[in-house]
């Protein structure tokens, strides 16, 4: 073997190990522009709490590290909430501390009664959490050197300055729109429930999947719940002229009404239909409704219209199957359960019939009002 061998394989190696760490790279690119946001967030906060001569200018750095989050909205949101707690719990704080001033004996008991008062406060008006914890601190660490009143300014300064900051830092450093959020949380959505539609095309075609329905709605409420979270956060984006794209919240509300017409279709496909001819139907319907709910999604992302006239034209096939079984008079020899599963099939279909035509409107309405 040449000499030049043990060279040539570790030149080699290292490029295989660098292109390896390129793509983890890739595969992590925004856990890695948030860590950047997040450092850079702290920095200038440390930097501007140095300047300006704050005696706890860390509160600035904590609070950089807490309102910087992965989009701008939800940065602006935790900011917001941060600087309101901040300022009813100093204001508390400070007359808690006034008090026990005047009446050092007392201190116990007007440290608990402030923060009943809070707690109280903050059972109703969950986004003003960390009221309680700032007067704590003010009422502990403010009684025995530092006025009340302008130990308060002093911690409501530092947390503006860490806010400011983490809302520009999300701003200026890779930013990141809650719309991008929405559009992706809906494209996911739609993926789940297209892919419980198909895994009941499969069972209506006796060949059914290794679905596990309830982990698959599990995963859906899970991420339902993440979009109306991202539609709250694009709306303060909006508010805030930082952004100019939003969501309806009637988007969110059509995805549930969606996600139940999944579980009204599965609970009548638990068992074989008792009119085995409308099976092939509803499986086309059903197949056709999976598309048409992908398709519409990546409108959203400016993909191409969905195939309308297909959706109806399946739909049109399944309304004349069911109307051909009735003149037959199968369902009038259904015992009661089984007429009932059929004709529960048939409502299910035809709200997601309805309910896919409003998602679609929806989209539009979303599609026309960010362009």
């Amino acid at each position: 073997m040449p000499e030049t061998a043990p060279s040539d394989w570790r030149r080699f190696t290292g490029r295989n190990l660098s292109q390896r760490a390129l793509k983890a790279a890739a595969a992590r690119k925004t856990e890695i522009r948030h860590a950047i946001r997040v450092s850079a967030a702290v920095g200038a906060a440390f930097a501007i709490a140095t300047l300006l001569r704050l005696p706890q200018g860390y509160w600035a750095v904590f609070t950089a590290v807490i309102v910087v989050q992965s989009s701008l909205g939800a940065t602006i949101t935790a900011s917001v909430e941060r600087f309101m707690g901040t300022v009813v719990g100093a204001l508390a704080g400070a007359a808690a501390a006034y008090f026990h001033a005047q009446w050092p004996e007392f201190g116990g008991v007007i440290l608990c009664v402030t923060v009943a008062l809070l707690a109280f406060l903050v059972s109703m008006r969950p986004s003003l959490k960390v009221a309680t914890v700032t007067a704590v601190i003010m009422l502990i660490g403010t009684t025995t050197h530092m006025d009340p009143l302008i130990a308060a300014a002093l911690r409501v300064a530092e947390i503006t300055v860490g806010g400011v900051v983490g809302v520009a830092a999300t701003l200026l450093i890779f930013p990141a729109r809650a719309h991008a959020s929405v559009v992706s949380s809906i494209q996911k959505i739609a993926g789940l429930q297209a892919h419980i539609l198909d895994s009941h095309v499969l069972s209506l075609r006796g060949t059914p999947g290794p679905t596990d329905y309830l982990k698959a709605q599990d995963d859906l409420r899970a991420a339902l719940a993440k979009l109306q979270a991202g539609v709250t956060e694009a709306d303060r984006e909006s508010a805030s002229k930082l952004s100019d794209r939003s969501v309806s919240d009637a988007l969110p509300r059509t995805l549930w009404r969606l996600r139940n017409d999944t579980v009204m279709v599965g609970r009548t496909l638990h068992e074989p239909l008792p009119a085995p001819d409308l099976a092939p139907a509803a499986a086309d319907m059903l197949e056709a409704s999976a598309r048409f709910l992908r398709d519409t999604a990546d409108l959203l992302a400016g993909g191409p219209r969905p195939e309308r006239i297909a959706f109806a034209e399946a739909h049109q096939a399944f309304q004349n199957c069911v109307e051909g079984l009735r003149k037959k008079g199968v369902t009038r020899d259904l015992v009661f359960d089984d007429a009932a599963r059929v004709f529960g099939l048939v409502f299910a279909i035809e709200n997601l019939f309805a309910n896919l035509s409003d998602f679609e409107e929806r989209i539009e309405e979303a599609v026309a009002k960010n362009d």
